[in-house]
């Protein structure tokens, strides 16, 4: 055999294992950039959105009990979507995971990311069950509903949210310093009560107050108008039921550090947790606007169709203008 055959390409070989490697690396690199730039551009639409949305209800539309909730629900959507954001904007630019100023920034905005979270789902849960509760005992909910109600009430979501997302990376959180068999058992048994307060407590009751109010439209099919609210509100809880358990349900199953919250698996349900975030004014407009006058509209006209609290006496329901009935309470 010639020798000059075994020896002529030695070099060969390594260039094509050097490119080979290279185009693995830059499939990879697009692999991990492709979602995290998804995930910004959805944030940053859904922040313009629920800022437009937030503007409308605190400066242009008139208050009531409803709007309340979904001003703190804006409020919620936005702190999430603006940590996503920045989150995005340094894995991107390679801060992630780093040590020292960035990692005290991706853990606070983690964790003001999993508030944002949090109190979603209760506020979703507590504007289902008050409007069952209108409809299930309208009299009761009248003579018994306090004129402040709605503020409490999300005052003390969002002091339950804050507290749970606190225990939560205090107890599961990533730290040598501690003893590993004691910080495991406490996050062991901490996911034990998330799954409970989640899953056993708040899901059920969302999903059985939205069951009624489903009944109540399929009711009211004959009066559109009056359906309005409860469709925002099952829709609203439709959508994240859809996109966002995926993402909580993931934490819970198979839990990773607070500095891993844009790892590669966890993309798809934080991009399914941002949509959900982001679809909420977007749901507001379409069940607001009219059919006939889509898009021509004034958005606070639309927003004050959609989001009006029909929660008033059947006998004014006729002969009354628009004015008239939003000012009830």
């Amino acid at each position: 055999m010639d020798e000059s055959n075994i020896t002529f390409h030695p070099s060969e070989g390594t260039e094509n294992i050097s490119m080979h490697r290279n185009i693995s690396t830059q499939e990879r690199v697009w692999e991990i950039l492709t979602p995290l730039w998804v995930i910004m551009i959805i944030s940053f639409l859904g922040f313009c959105e629920n800022g437009i949305v937030l503007w409308c209800l605190c400066f242009q539309i008139k208050r009531n009990p409803f709007t309340a909730y979904i001003t703190h629900l804006s409020i919620a959507d936005i702190s999430l979507l603006f940590c996503i954001f920045i989150l995005s904007i340094e894995y991107i630019a390679g801060f992630g995971f780093a040590y020292g100023f960035y990692y005290y920034i991706t853990t606070t905005l983690s964790i003001v990311f999993l508030l944002g979270y949090n109190t979603g789902l209760y506020l979703l849960t507590a504007i289902s069950i008050e409007r069952c509760l209108s409809i299930v005992y309208p009299i009761w909910y009248r003579c018994h509903r306090s004129q402040h109600q709605s503020a409490i009430v999300c005052a003390i979501l969002w002091t339950l949210s804050f507290l749970m997302t606190i225990a939560e990376y205090l107890t599961c959180k990533d730290d040598s310093t501690k003893e590993q068999f004691d910080d495991a058992n406490h996050c062991q048994a901490m996911l034990i009560f998330i799954w409970i307060l989640t899953f056993l407590i708040f899901i059920p009751l969302m999903i059985l107050s939205s069951l009624i109010l489903v009944i109540r439209i399929h009711r009211n099919s004959l009066r559109p108008h009056s359906s309005k609210l409860y469709i925002i509100i099952v829709a609203t809880v439709v959508v994240f039921l859809i996109f966002a358990m995926p993402m909580r349900l993931l934490y819970l199953l198979n839990y990773h550090h607070w500095s891993s919250l844009l790892s590669q698996q966890n993309h798809v349900t934080i991009v399914l947790s941002t949509v959900n975030s982001s679809i909420n004014p977007l749901v507001y407009f379409f069940v607001g606007s009219s059919k006939n006058k889509r898009f021509k509209e004034s958005l606070k006209v639309v927003l004050s169709r959609a989001l009006a609290d029909g929660l008033r006496p059947r006998s004014q329901e006729v002969g009354m203008s628009l004015d008239i009935a939003e000012t009830i309470f």
